[in-house]
């Protein structure tokens, strides 16, 4: 069983990244969180995941390799605990992901890897849930109320420096895809819950099912989306 994580670690990590330098690029201080994140849990790793003009998740931060895999695995299924975390706005945790039936295509891509227990809360922006940041075990474990609220104090801070990078419309690469993804964001999220009312299917179901049939025709998702609100005679502008 992990230690129980330290409240003058805590204090000192929020400090940190209250009071970083973001002279060498957003990108940068991304990653420099998610590396403190994955120390102060005392985990295998951490990641960030933002939405792009698709509203696919993306990861904008890991640190380390298999937390890359997880997140593209994700990506690429568009299933996991990052995606339920975005799509219900809910914490997510799993003891272990590679054992989780709620995600049998992450968990397959996963067995070749350490990644076990995840821990995943929602990022927002002005109120909306724009990402995902999380936390992951090398091997199964139970995550605590504890750990559970430290990283959405974490998240607080991520959330606050996410969001003024977005009102200065920075030029970093993150800030432009994540005002990109703002923008599209209001369709795709109507157009899901037709999908879901019609088909009835859950948000995370109802945004695959649009997601692959964009795949299918070669076109984006928000397009797809946008033919959703205009067969009910909405205004998908």
């Amino acid at each position: 069983m992990m230690p129980s994580i330290d409240q003058d670690a805590v204090a000192a990590t929020l400090d940190r990244i209250d009071n970083l330098d973001d002279a060498g690029g957003f990108d940068v201080v991304l990653q420099r969180i998610v590396v403190d994140v994955a120390g102060l849990f005392q985990s295998a790793g951490a990641g960030l995941m933002l939405l792009d003009a698709e509203s696919t998740l993306r990861y904008a931060a890991a640190s380390d390799e298999p937390s890359r895999v997880l997140e593209e695995l994700q990506a690429e299924h568009g299933h996991g605990p990052c995606v339920e975390a975005l799509l219900n706005d809910v914490v997510i945790t799993t003891d272990d992901a590679q054992h989780d039936d709620r995600w049998p295509e992450v968990a397959e891509g996963l067995a070749s890897t350490p990644v076990h227990a995840v821990l995943g809360v929602p990022v927002h922006v002005g109120g909306n849930p724009v990402g995902s940041l999380n936390v992951y075990r090398d091997e199964p474990y139970h995550w605590s109320e504890r750990e559970v609220e430290v990283l959405q104090r974490v998240n607080g801070l991520i959330e606050e420096l996410i969001g003024r990078a977005v009102l200065a419309h920075r030029q970093d690469s993150i800030v432009s895809q994540l005002e990109e993804a703002l923008e599209t964001r209001v369709v795709i999220e109507r157009a899901i819950g037709f999908i879901m009312r019609d088909e009835s299917l859950g948000a995370v179901d109802a945004f695959d099912r649009l997601r692959r049939a964009a795949r299918t025709q070669r076109r984006r998702v928000f397009d797809l989306a946008g033919e959703v609100l205009q067969r009910r005679g909405l205004d998908a502008s």
